[in-house]
């Protein structure tokens, strides 16, 4: 229940997960019963992602291996819980603020949905890293001693909030804008389709009265040397007057093809199937995950974790590489923009590293057309409203659906 009480992506659920699961799994008399009740709470926080997960992993995707990935999540979020589950009740003081922290750190770190510790921007606001020690320490106190950490950990909770002054507003010269270009990256080609999302986005980037404009995640399906010289009136346009877009795109970087390679292709071609097919069976396709910036300011901000398996496919070849040690942070427009793409706004570890970075504003990009039908982007939305609202800082939003 608890678990469920988390997916709907509402604040409440994620306080009761912070305040209730370190005594629901480690209070239990054995190893197996703290295992398995971690393993229920992940189970029902993460039942979304079996529900997406043939939107976005593609439709080669088998319901079986929607549901696999589900388990294989849960328990293995799970596993802290059930190693340093102990029947000493003074060791679970530091046994449980390890844990979560476990689920935090790569490499566990990179699949952390629904930590509980999320939570500490909404019964902590503004008090930033102490607050978020906090959290920690007052999960370990509540699995020690349920009844006074519970009260204690409330009290503290509900005086923070009664301090807080309110969140704060993102520059008024900045704007995020919602697209609703559905799978414009993800299904088949179609040019006339991406030259269309195109001429929109530039539109709305040159007719806007903002300086800095957001748009979501990879609204441009390739951006190559060709983009830039499709988009160079538009930059252009956007240098004379001062402002700035920022675009989310993928970036090619696939390896140059060998001639077995091409010869393949070419035989491939002659059965009918299309350029993407037939490339992507030839070759593995790499390329980034990108926000790229253009206007009286120029650059590329890559993506740090994308999405495991379907992005970042490990050791299968092909895909987004993960970029653990690149910036979390740029200075763009004025701010200290700390620029979370998609899955990166709902692991802690992308954020609490933008936050070492001492950010003035959170920018998150977003591509959710694949999850219209499930809580995953108001989950992405909670988790962004929430790391804002502990260390203080502003933060906009820019979705495509």
């Amino acid at each position: 229940m608890l678990g469920l009480a988390v997916s709907s992506a509402h604040p409440a659920g994620i306080v009761a997960a912070s305040l209730l699961l370190p005594a629901l799994t480690f209070r239990l008399p054995s190893r197996r019963g703290c295992y398995s009740a971690a393993t229920s709470y992940y189970a029902g926080a993460l039942w979304p992602i079996a529900l997406g997960a043939k939107n976005f992993f593609g439709p080669s995707v088998s319901v079986i291996d929607a549901i696999a990935f589900w388990a294989v999540c849960a328990l293995l979020l799970a596993l802290p819980y059930g190693l340093l589950w102990t029947d000493k009740t003074r060791q679970l003081l530091w046994r449980a603020p390890v844990a979560l922290m476990i689920a935090v750190v790569p490499p566990l770190g990179l699949i952390g949905f629904v930590s509980p510790l999320t939570a500490a921007g909404f019964l902590f606001p503004a008090c930033s890293w102490g607050g978020f020690v906090l959290s920690l320490a007052g999960c370990g106190f509540i699995a020690a001693h349920p009844k006074v950490g519970l009260l204690s950990l409330t009290g503290f909770a509900l005086f923070a909030n009664i301090l807080y002054p309110g969140d704060r507003q993102p520059p008024s010269d900045w704007k995020a804008v919602d697209t609703h270009f559905g799978a414009i990256s993800h299904g088949p080609v179609s040019p006339l389709r991406e030259y269309l999302a195109a001429q929109s986005v530039q539109a709305q980037a040159a007719g806007s009265s903002a300086r800095v404009v957001v748009f979501p995640e990879s609204v441009v399906p390739r951006w190559t040397i060709s983009t830039d010289l499709f988009w160079k009136p538009t930059t252009d346009t956007l240098r004379r007057n001062g402002k700035i877009a920022v675009i989310g795109a993928l970036m090619p970087e696939s390896p140059p093809l060998s001639n077995d390679d091409i010869r393949a292709a070419i035989q491939l071609l002659k059965t009918g199937q299309g350029a993407r097919q037939v490339f992507s069976q030839a070759a593995p396709y790499f390329y980034r995950n990108a926000a790229i910036i253009r206007g009286a300011q120029s650059g590329v901000f890559f993506q740090r974790v994308p999405v495991p398996f379907s992005m970042w496919k490990l050791f299968l070849g092909g895909g987004a590489p993960v970029h653990l040690d690149g910036p979390a942070v740029l200075e763009l427009g004025g701010q200290r923009a700390a620029i979370l793409i998609c899955y990166e706004q709902v692991i802690p570890w992308t954020v609490l590293t933008a936050a070492m970075a001492h950010p003035t504003l959170f920018v998150g990009m977003s591509n959710d057309h694949w999850a219209t039908e499930a809580p995953i982007p108001l989950w992405q939305a909670l988790c962004l409203r929430a790391w804002s609202r502990l260390f203080r800082v502003p933060y906009l939003l820019a979705v495509n659906t």
